[in-house]
Order: structure tokens, then sequence, then C-alpha cells
């Protein structure tokens, strides 16, 4: 609260004026904004959304995933998606495959992780056993190889598709493109081991963003 004393100068010649100086400022901090609640997602709703994924991950479950979490259901930003799909993207094994542990154990707990993984395993695992029974019986045939090389021109095309996605959720620095730049120039035109760009370049822009958040950090 901000009380105020009066005083009165007096001025020869003229009538006094009153001045009101603060005897005690507001030191009180305004409250800081609260940050949005998880969105109420049930069991069911994870599985179903899950198994809508496996169903339409054809060329891979990225842009599906992307699609569903984001664009339809909206249970991550943008830039929330980019940060989860990074950090799976890291980790042993698949990255939709781990990114829907995480967010099924995010809304549902362990049960949520259950729930999520094994709806989206379920739908390519019965096309998969299907496909290997019949796909020795007709992959010599012609229009069998065109398909095939058709779906691999789409899936590529999927592929590039979700990345543009993905870009418009990083932070817009000098130094995220120079670390993207630098990673598709390893990997892509140089050819070098997967593991070992990850591993030297990873440490070295999670080290850059700590030294940058402490330095934001120490100039407020």
């Amino acid at each position: 609260m901000d009380f105020r004393q009066p005083v009165t100068p007096k001025v020869a010649g003229s009538s006094p004026v009153t001045l009101a100086i603060p005897t005690k400022l507001n030191t009180n901090p305004a409250p800081h904004e609260e940050a949005a609640p998880d969105p109420q997602v049930g069991l069911g709703e994870l599985f179903l959304a899950f198994l809508m994924v496996g169903l339409m991950g054809f060329g891979g479950l990225a842009p599906a995933a992307h699609h569903m979490i984001v664009e339809k259901k909206k249970w991550y930003s943008p830039k929330e998606y980019v940060e989860l799909f990074a950090l799976c993207s890291i980790l042993p094994g698949g990255n939709i495959l781990n990114a829907s542990i995480v967010i099924g154990n995010r809304f549902q707990g362990w049960l949520g992780a259950v729930a999520a993984i094994s709806a989206l395993m379920l739908t390519p695992l019965i096309l998969l056993v299907i496909l290997a029974v019949t796909y020795d019986s007709f992959q010599d045939i012609p229009e069998v190889k065109a398909a095939t090389a058709g779906a691999a021109s789409a899936a590529a095309g999927l592929i590039i598709g979700t990345a543009g996605k993905l870009i418009r959720g990083v932070e817009k620095s000098l130094t995220s493109l120079v670390f993207g730049v630098v990673t598709f120039v390893s990997i892509a035109i140089l050819r070098l081991p997967l593991q070992a760009v990850m591993l030297t370049l990873v440490p070295l822009s999670i080290g850059w963003a700590l030294y940058r958040a402490r330095q934001a950090g120490a100039g407020k």
C-alpha cells in the first residue's frame, strides 16, 4: 500500500501549495502469470490418438505424430513439440516411440505410457506381419516394384515436409541456424557417422543453451 503524507510549503505572495510525498514504496512485485494447465486427456483418447498415428504413419511416424499431437489435438505447442522431439531423438530407440511414452506418462502416468506405445505399435505390427507373409510372393511383379519406388519417394517428401514444420518451432537465432547447418552438412553431405555427430554437437548445443540462460538470468 502507498501511504502519502501532505507537505505544505510556504511561498511568499502566494497561496499554500500541498504536495503529496510517498513515505512507503510498494516493493511487492507484480504476480507472475500462471502457466496454462495441461489439457485433460483420458486413457481412451490417448489410445485412439496413437492408434491413428500408427495407422497413418506411412513413410514414417513423424509426420502423422506431428499432425495428431500439434495440429489436431493441440496437446503440445510447436515449440514444446520440437523440444520433446529433440530430447527423444538423442535417446536410444525410435524418437516417436520415445515420445509416445513421454506424452502418455505426462497425461495419465505409467498407464498412459503403456496405452500410448501399445496403440502406436498395434496397427503397424499387424500390417507388417501381413506384408511379410505376402511380399515374397509378389515382389518380382513390375507393378509391385513401381509401387515400392513410388512409396519411397512419397516417404522422402513426408520427411522433408515434417522437417519444415519442426523448423517453425525452433528458436530463431544465429546460433540455432549454425548448429542446424553444421548437423545437416555433417550427416547429409559429409556422411559422417550419426553417433559421432550427435555425441559432438548435442553437448555443445546444450552447453551453449545453458550459458545463454545463465547470462539472461544474470542480466535481470
